[in-house]
């Protein structure tokens, strides 16, 4: 029994490690942070940090059933807010535009991205001609932000030319695929398996508190940085536990049960199309610091950093408070 215990507790960490990667290549490469800025120590404390909250956001994808859409927007948002504090140190940097940019936008669109990414890697399905035109558009909208946004940033991100970061991400999108061959992983069955005993639990928020730590310490996260943090990160958790159904539901995890591993010519046919799209974008006309197609995708970035909150709050606010009236409440 201890065996079959250890086994399960060694394959659910590989498929949790396999997620980290590629979690750490949407947010590293394809939000294009400073990815070619950190030294190999660095790089270190970062894939640290990426492991807790990638085994911390499957736990709590579990744990609070998330399975909607919105629901799962919360918690895209909330590991935005959390990664943009911890890792990019952007938040309240430039208020109001650091806030809505990168840690209520683009950051937790790359972590849909990355569960997306995952439920293709984990699930074993083939891939069709609906994935192939949203990866290709995805990739056009990834090229236009990697060649404008280090024009426009606050924070400075070095320049990449298309040929440098597509040779970078071809290769990262195809090691994640090696990892899901390589790392233990096909044992889980049950949703339930997703979940962090109580010693990881405080394992993986250790690791967080640390980095929190180094980065108050070093001043590169402020008071302001903090009390969003508290503030705004707060107030998305509490919707998140408000909201979670009682007894064990489905989450949005249940799609990719139980793990398999990938469909190597599905996956090829979505990373090529990303790629494909990521020169498109990059070599639309444009010159100086922006152009036409860089300021629609920074303005519906912004607004939509801006809009999601406040009405995902109150769509879930009224169906919470409809439930509690069922309920005789």
């Amino acid at each position: 029994m201890q065996g079959v215990k250890d086994r399960l507790r060694s394959s659910t960490w590989g498929a949790r490690l396999n997620f980290a990667a590629v979690l750490l290549v949407c947010s590293e490469w394809i939000v294009w942070q400073k990815p070619t800025a950190y030294h190999p120590l660095e790089w270190l404390g970062i894939a640290a940090v990426y492991v807790a909250l990638a085994a911390l956001a499957l736990d709590l994808l579990v744990r609070l059933n998330v399975y909607e859409a919105p629901r799962l927007l919360v918690l895209a948002g909330l590991y935005g807010l959390v990664n943009a504090t911890l890792i990019a140190h952007i938040t309240a940097r430039d208020l109001p535009v650091s806030l809505l940019g990168r840690p209520l936008a683009a950051q937790p669109l790359a972590f849909l991205l990355a569960l997306a990414i995952f439920q293709v890697l984990s699930s074993g399905r083939p891939t069709g001609p609906l994935d192939f035109v949203g990866a290709l558009g995805s990739g056009v909208l990834w090229g236009i932000w990697v060649r404008w946004f280090p024009t426009v940033s606050d924070d400075p991100v070095p320049a990449a030319s298309s040929d440098q970061a597509i040779i970078a991400l071809a290769l990262l999108l195809l090691a994640c695929a090696a990892l899901r061959f390589l790392l233990p992983g096909d044992n889980l069955r049950q949703e339930r398996d997703w979940s962090l005993s109580r010693r990881e639990s405080a394992l993986m928020g250790a690791v967080l508190v640390a980095a929190l730590g180094g980065g108050l310490g070093q001043e590169a996260i402020t008071g302001a940085d903090l009390a969003i943090l508290i503030g705004l990160g707060g107030f998305l958790t509490t919707i998140l536990w408000l909201s979670a159904l009682p007894g064990r539901r489905p989450s949005v995890l249940r799609h990719m049960l139980p793990l398999r591993r990938p469909n190597m010519a599905g996956w090829l046919l979505v990373v090529v199309a990303f790629l494909i799209g990521g020169w498109i974008g990059h070599h639309l006309p444009g010159e100086g610091t922006n152009s036409p197609q860089s300021d629609a995708l920074f303005g519906a970035l912004t607004i939509f950093g801006l809009v999601w909150p406040p009405a995902v709050a109150s769509l879930i606010g009224v169906r919470v408070l409809a439930r509690l009236t069922r309920e005789g409440w």
